[in-house]
């Protein structure tokens, strides 16, 4: 994710700069057409620029809204996991009830999972090797467990479950207290779900060709509604108009996939980090890793 503000032409351009030049060019032929060659059948009245101006802002205001809201309630589901996360850890030290060794023990274990769940989810999402990260926070045993099933994170999460159920059977837990990690557990499984929602569920390809398709027309009519009346001007007004449209919908583009291993991300690999530390803090531990800095202005 972007943290600070990095101004550059190319990150501008990218990925619009063949549409934008595209635009140009035939902008650039059409004050061409009209002028030197007397082709004035290719104006066209201004009132037709300005309803699919108006139209096409409509749409693209739409698709921007929708693509935010997929790409803040990824960053909200973050926001719960971390915060669960600590929650977990936090019940785990003052429920348990154990001889002091041991309870460090289980406790120490407990937030090990916690770390390991986090990361694999992270690298989950981003479709990258799951365990990378994860794999430190787990014994062998554990590891071979959940290399077994094909939603890791999913079995790293009921492998922490298990284990509270043991402490509630043994009587180390009791069961009002058991009732209260229960609802910590369902907390994080119901972000997992919402994360793996909004990375299955394809942003609807019909709106987004129509959305193309208007941006594609609108570019083909507008310099022939400029052409008469400001001439030459018609080509540097183009570009800028259609820039300014093609660089919104590039940006809905990105921000409707928020975990795509790219700079708009989610920065869950920095959050998977902070809530490492947090819960290593929390238990005690003698080597607490460094937080994760932005690198060119981005945090992953």
């Amino acid at each position: 994710m972007y943290v600070k503000q990095v101004f550059s032409i190319w990150r501008l351009l990218k990925g619009i700069w063949v549409g934008v030049v595209a635009v140009t060019a035939y902008a650039t032929l059409v004050f061409y057409l009209y002028s030197s060659q007397n082709w004035h059948f290719l104006s066209f009245p201004i009132s037709i620029i300005t309803i699919l101006g108006t139209a096409l802002s409509l749409l693209l205001g739409f698709r921007t809204n929708s693509a935010y809201d997929r790409w803040w309630e990824a960053r909200k589901c973050w926001g719960e996991i971390v915060n669960d996360s600590r929650t977990l850890v936090r019940q785990a030290k003052a429920f348990i009830e154990a001889p002091l060794t041991e309870k460090d023990e289980l406790v120490s274990n407990i937030a090990h999972l916690q770390i390991a769940w986090c990361y694999a989810l992270a690298n989950s999402l981003r479709r990258t090797q799951v365990l990378v990260y994860a794999d430190l926070h787990l014994t062998a045993e554990e590891r071979e467990y959940v290399s077994a099933h094909d939603n890791i994170p999913n079995a790293i999460l009921n492998l922490i479950q298990f284990k509270f159920a043991r402490l509630h059977e043994t009587g180390k837990i009791q069961t009002l207290l058991y009732q209260n990690i229960d609802d910590t557990m369902r907390r994080l499984c119901d972000a997992m779900g919402k994360c793996e929602r909004i990375k299955n569920t394809i942003f609807p390809t019909q709106y987004s060709f129509f959305v193309h398709l208007v941006i594609f027309i609108f570019t083909l009519v507008l310099p022939m509604g400029l052409v008469e009346s400001i001439g030459r001007i018609a080509i540097p007004i183009t570009f800028t108009i259609s820039f300014l449209f093609f660089y919104v919908e590039w940006i809905a583009y990105i921000m409707q996939n928020p975990f795509e291993n790219g700079p708009n991300d989610i920065p869950m690999t920095s959050l998977s980090r902070n809530i490492e530390i947090n819960l290593l803090q929390l238990i005690g531990a003698d080597k607490i890793p460094e937080k994760i800095l932005p690198k060119n202005g981005v945090v992953m």
